[in-house]
This record gives structure tokens, C-alpha cells and sequence, in this order.
């Protein structure tokens, strides 16, 4: 893949017959339109299985990026989750690279309590040179993306 764009985030999560999205898209990149983002509107105290997709919208056709990232490229990329507060969810991923290590492409989202109505979740996509690098954690690679997602819990 080399070094792709990566311009779209879609955030799907589901329980049942609840299905809840939310997209960060960015097609022109930094500097240009500014990006469309939504809000997050899953039930409180809810667990959700997510899937993220991740494409390339900057050209034509669009690319999605979601298999080569968690699939033919797991070893060298993990996607990161920050809910602030802390409290608004637990994201843990299920999918797993050669070794054992998270991905981030799909997992268990379990939301938090109706105390917290509203915050956000931070994305983080790192691109790491060497899968030894993965070991490292945020303190090696490079950054593929970086987005940030307000939320807002739902009756």
C-alpha cells in the first residue's frame, strides 16, 4: 500500500437490531473544505460489537483501505482509542496481529453510563516501520490518522 491517504473514518457500532454510525471525512485533506464529522449516538451502559472502516477518498473511485490495513497489513498498524472522559466507553479490540497483538479494525464497545451524556473518542491509526516497532506502542511509527469524534448517549 505504501503510504495510502487515509481521509474517512466510518465508526459502525451494533447490538441486536441497534445499529449506530459515525464518520469523520476529510476528502481534500488538511488545509482545504472542512471535514464533515458525526456525532455518536449509541445507548448508555449498552455493549456494542464495532467495525471500523478506513478509506481513501481523495481520488476517484474511492479506496477502501479497511483490509489492507487490519488484514494484509496488521502486523505494521494499530488503531487507538481515547474516550474522554475516560469513563464514556471501553474499546477493546478483537482483532489480533501475527503475534498476538490488538489492531483495532473490530471489537467490543461497551458504552458507559447515562451519568456521562456526552464527550468524545479519539482515533489514532499507527503505522509502525517494522512489526517489531508495534511493541512500542505510540512511542514509534508514524501517524495515518488522527480524528476525533464527539458523542452524545442516546435514550
Amino acid at each position: 500500500m505504501g503510504h495510502a491517504t487515509v481521509t474517512t473514518v466510518e465508526v459502525i457500532l451494533v447490538q441486536g437490531s441497534d445499529t449506530v454510525r459515525g464518520r469523520y471525512k476529510d476528502p481534500d485533506g488538511p488545509g482545504g473544505r472542512p471535514a464533515t464529522i458525526d456525532t455518536l449516538r449509541p445507548k448508555a451502559n449498552t455493549t456494542y460489537t464495532y467495525t471500523l472502516r478506513v478509506l481513501d477518498e481523495s481520488g476517484n473511485p474511492p479506496q477502501d483501505l479497511s483490509s489492507i490495513i487490519f488484514n494484509d497489513q496488521k502486523n505494521t498498524h494499530r488503531m487507538y482509542f481515547f474516550p474522554d472522559p475516560e469513563a464514556l466507553a471501553s474499546i477493546e479490540p478483537q482483532d489480533v496481529d501475527d503475534l498476538g497483538r490488538p489492531v483495532g479494525g473490530r471489537g467490543t464497545w461497551r458504552q458507559g453510563p447515562d451519568t456521562i451524556r456526552e464527550g468524545t473518542v479519539r482515533f489514532l491509526l499507527r503505522h509502525y516501520m517494522s512489526a517489531a516497532d508495534k511493541n512500542f506502542g505510540l512511542e514509534r511509527g508514524s501517524t495515518d490518522l488522527d480524528v476525533t469524534l464527539p458523542l452524545h448517549i442516546r435514550n
